[in-house]
């Protein structure tokens, strides 16, 4: 990285770490080192979070254990400030402003990157290479361990790795606008495509005739009408090799069936495919819905070799966004108009944004029948009237049959804050160590949905008896670890930085300006670029 940019900025919000009452930022000292020994008094671990009851189920056994594990000294208070990570983010703002400071929050880069803002000496979260070089072996009621992980740096020593971490995952921690590590994974996710399997089989209206006809067994009658109706049971091993053998016997006789697109052109051709032979009773129906507006444009653009945003070579803030300079406008106007065509022209496409709601709940109403959303939303995506199928989401093919698979990686990371107090900092420390402990980290991720951050969690057995029942249509939270194996080498991050969270946000209203305001959409890509300084 050759940033630049070291301008306080005293009219963001995002500096003010201050002292109740207090109007002036506050300086910290980013990189500090953890304490020998235990507090000699109990010491409270705030951690927030936005997760809902059921995703905390585990994160609250691991407090448990952690609670007990170092009681009398530490207390770990899992603190549920909102209900999204936007919402969390806002909040923890608004209490820092405040003079609330927690020990550590999970979020993502783009968020944290506002925290640490353009001086480092304002940053309110904690440099973590001092952390993680720690070379102190400590004991404590009979455990051994050492405080810091075994990393990998390079020739000037800085940390380009941790042993035994996911790589990618631990990257996305150093790659803020200062040298240096600013954040932990927690778990992580990325997107898939979720299709509607019983209607891809030729369980669709369209279809009614064909098994109406006299010629038809009456054994396969019967299978129709059952994987038609309300009561189809998606936890039933039976049902998947029932709808493959309708869709066998649909296709030897000339009914509709679809099968699953492995390019992004194959998915327009698809989208058109489907629309065109629909035969159903929703007004409103689009063959295909995208849960995040943001992502189709980011991951589109990268497929592309398109520029979107960057940490290099950063003379003043503007440098940061390349999709709307002079340099990239064309490009990124090109990607939006075959967008845009999708929608307003094919009508084979429909955005959470253009929406306004999530195309999970489109797909489980069938007003669509595949669904682009994140893994570790899979719960939403999920119904009782027919079976949710998971596929790799359709990647754009270059000039030369090469399909550019790049998938945005998500999941929440944890970030430390100063506390003014190292105790505090090593029990935050200690705790994110328990979480990204394997076993525990195995059971904390694969039970939300998400993948574990550790190599050697993928070697465990409760990792394995989980994979093992994928494809069994016991659950779309058991086939999502076997397909999110096969992608883990084409994830990517975009660079974080002051102000890449307002990048995102921007981006992601392009398609929803152009189509609500009727817009050109040179003007719309400009008015967002515009907006992120």
């Amino acid at each position: 990285m050759k940033n630049k940019i070291f301008i306080l900025l005293l009219g963001s919000l995002l500096s003010l770490t201050t002292a109740c009452g207090s109007s002036a930022p506050t300086k910290h000292v980013v990189d500090q080192f953890l304490p020998e020994g235990l507090p000699t008094k109990k010491k409270v671990i705030h951690f927030w979070h936005c997760l809902g009851q059921a995703k905390t189920k585990n994160l609250k056994e691991v407090a448990t254990k952690f609670n007990n594990l170092y009681s009398g000294k530490y207390e770990v208070k899992l603190d549920a400030l909102a209900g999204d990570y936007s919402s969390l983010s806002s909040d923890v703002i608004t209490k820092l402003q405040a003079g609330t400071v927690p020990a550590m929050t999970m979020g993502y880069p783009d968020t944290f990157a506002d925290l640490i803002t353009n001086n480092i000496e304002y940053s309110a979260i904690l440099r973590l290479d001092n952390f993680i070089k720690d070379e102190t072996v400590e004991e404590h009621k009979g455990q051994s361990y050492k405080l810091g992980f075994d990393y990998i740096a390079d020739e000037g020593g800085n940390i380009t790795g941790l042993d035994d971490f996911v790589d990618a995952y631990f990257k996305e921690g150093y790659g803020y606008q200062f040298p240096g590590v600013w954040s932990m994974p927690m778990y992580k996710s990325t997107e898939v495509m979720y299709y509607n399997m019983s209607y891809f089989c030729g369980v669709n209206t369209m279809n009614d005739k064909l098994f109406n006809s006299s010629t038809t067994p009456a054994a396969l009658k019967t299978q129709y009408l059952a994987l038609k109706g309300p009561a189809t049971d998606v936890n039933n091993p039976e049902v998947v090799a029932n709808l493959q053998a309708l869709k066998t016997w649909v296709k030897n006789n000339g009914g509709f069936y679809y099968d699953t697109p492995d390019t992004w052109q194959d998915l327009i051709t698809l989208g058109q495919k489907i629309l065109r032979e629909y035969q159903g009773d929703k007004k409103d129906f689009f063959p295909i819905g995208y849960d995040s507006d943001s992502n189709l444009l980011i991951s589109q653009l990268a497929q592309r070799g398109y520029a979107y945003t960057t940490n290099d070579n950063i003379t003043k803030a503007s440098d940061h966004y390349l999709f709307g300079n002079k340099a990239n406008k064309d490009n990124t106007k090109k990607l939006v108009d075959e967008i845009i065509d999708m929608i307003r022209t094919k009508k084979i496409l429909k955005t959470k944004n253009t929406i306004g709601k999530y195309s999970s709940d489109s797909f489980k109403s069938m007003e669509c029948v595949i669904s682009i959303g994140s893994t570790g939303g899979s719960t939403y995506q999920r119904t009782s009237t027919f079976v949710t199928g998971l596929y790799p989401v359709p990647a754009f093919e270059d000039e030369d049959g090469n399909i550019q698979r790049k998938y945005i990686q998500q999941g929440p990371s944890v970030c430390f804050f100063d506390n003014k107090d190292p105790y505090i900092h090593k029990g935050a420390w200690l705790f994110y160590k328990m979480m990204a402990d394997p076993e525990n980290n195995v059971e904390l991720a694969l039970d939300n949905s998400y993948d574990p951050i550790r190599n050697s969690s993928y070697e465990t057995e409760y990792y394995q008896d989980y994979i093992d029942k994928a494809g069994k249509n016991l659950g779309l939270e058991y086939d999502i670890p076997k397909i999110t194996s096969t992608l883990t080498e084409y994830y990517m991050t975009t660079p974080v930085f002051k102000g890449s969270s307002t990048a995102r946000d921007q981006i992601g209203k392009i398609i929803t300006y152009i189509i609500r305001n009727k817009k050109d959409s040179a003007k719309a890509i400009e008015r967002a670029y515009k907006a992120c300084f």
